[in-house]
Parts: C-alpha cells; structure tokens; sequence
C-alpha cells in the first residue's frame, strides 16, 4: 500500500482533494492577493505557508486566470528571478534587452493572464544572501511593481526573520499593508488534516477518534503545539509500520466498498 501522507514535500494543486484544515486561510489569502499587487505571508516553521500556496490558493484560480512563477533564492535571488521570468517567456529574448518590468508586461500578451511571482522561503535572502543582493532585489521589486503593468508578488517567510524586512520596508514603505498570518492548527482543524488525508485514500482506521486524538498527543509539543511537517512524517511512518506488519496487521475489519482497514498503532512510532 503506498503512503497517502506528503512526508517532507508540501501539497501542490493536484492535492486538492486530500488538503484539509486550511479553508479559512485559504480564502483570506485569495482575498489578499485581490486586495493589493504585494501579499506578505508569514508565519513559524511547519504552519504550511508553501501547502497554502501552491494548493489552497492555486486551487482558487483556473489555469486560465493565472500565471504562476515559483521562485527560491537558490545561489542569488536575482538571478533566480531573471531565470524564472527568461524560462516563462521560452523566447531568445536575453535578459539585458529588456527591463523586468517589460519581461513581465510580455509575459502577459503572451498568455493572457495575470502573472503571480512567488517567493518561497524569502528568508533565504537574509540567512544566505548578502546585503548587495538584497539591495539589489528590492530595487527590482520596485521597479516591478511602479509598472504600468505590475504583476501580483506574493513573499512567503517564516515569522523569526520578519525584523530583517526593516531595509525592505524604506524602499516598499508598504510592505506590511496586506500581510496574512499562518497560525498554528488547532484540534478541530487537525483532526480534518488526519481524518480526512485517511478517507481520501479510503483507509479506516481502527477507533479513528482515540487514534487520532493519541497520534497529536504524541507530537505535541508543549509550548509550540502541532508541527504540520512533524505530523505527516509521523503519520507516514506509522502508516509503513502497520502496513508492513511490523509489528502490526493490516486487517479488513469490514471495510468500506474500495477501502482498506489498518490497525494504527501510533505507539509504535517514539
């Protein structure tokens, strides 16, 4: 049986039907990217920001509607974006011909749609980059977005390096104008994540209450809560123990037409 948990990868738009607890924020980040050309989001280390993105909001648009470019800093963060928008407009256009502004205003007659610019773990800027590339980069989000033609700029980053968007801030002073917050899942909303991720894979689980509510005990942590990254890890290796037989069975205690039962053990898994 293959694991229906993502592990370490985050969710993309073909995970739609398994993305489950983020309804609310998803639609005030829709809402968000409506309400302004730059969207801050932010939030700590396994809230889900890249998941948000790449599947509660693509799954907002149709393909027709928009025009997403994912964009990590990788060795530069400007040199990633230059490649970015070179890749999308697939032309033997080279990058000193024309302003990214212009490349952006191209890349829209070109398609026909709105152009999106993603930038995913925007901390890599601050933990890898140095302050010339920095300088550099906010100088080209300015420029972008003073277009007749902007495109609509989404900067995702966890909530310890918001301070380093001090310098940022003098040359976009609205930068944190339109910003949305990933918090922490509660209960209700995991018990959806583990729940519902079972029942898209047509998996019924033993006492699916109890088992549930034992696995987010196991991982709590005490002052920080539910780890989203930690519990799908957690997840899919209990899945492989009971699955695998080691030391649990896979057992059809009557299950539902097309699905499977397992006995989940979550113990088994420290």
């Amino acid at each position: 049986m293959n694991s229906p948990f993502k592990f370490l990868d985050a969710y993309d738009k073909s995970d739609a039907s398994r993305f489950f607890g983020r309804d609310r924020e998803t639609a005030q980040l829709h809402n968000a990217v409506f309400a302004s050309n730059l969207t801050l989001l932010y939030g700590a280390s396994g809230t889900g920001k890249t998941s948000l993105i790449n599947c509660g909001l693509a799954n907002k648009f149709y393909d027709t509607d928009w025009l997403p470019l994912f964009i990590r800093r990788g060795a530069n963060l400007n040199d990633s974006l230059d490649f970015a928008l070179k890749n999308a407009l697939s032309t033997a256009i080279q990058n000193d011909i024309l302003s990214l502004a212009d490349r952006v205003q191209l890349l829209y007659r070109k398609n026909y749609r709105p152009v999106f610019l993603i930038f995913d773990q925007f901390e890599e800027l601050f933990i890898l980059g140095k302050p010339a590339e920095a300088a550099a980069f906010y100088s080209a989000v300015e420029e972008l977005l003073s277009a007749p033609m902007p495109p609509k700029i989404i900067f995702s980053i966890r909530e310890e390096w918001i301070a380093y968007l001090n310098e940022f801030e003098k040359t976009i002073p609205y930068l944190f104008e339109n910003r949305l917050r990933v918090e922490k899942m509660d209960d209700r909303n995991l018990f959806k994540v583990v729940g519902g991720t079972l029942r898209a894979a047509k998996i019924d689980i033993v006492d699916p209450s109890a088992t549930i509510r034992k696995i987010l005990d196991n991982i709590r942590d005490r002052r920080d809560g539910v780890d989203l990254t930690n519990l799908q890890v957690y997840l899919d290796r209990v899945f492989r123990k009971a699955t695998a037989n080691l030391p649990l069975e896979v057992s059809p205690l009557n299950p539902p037409e097309g699905g499977r039962s397992v006995k989940f053990d979550p113990s088994v898994v420290d």
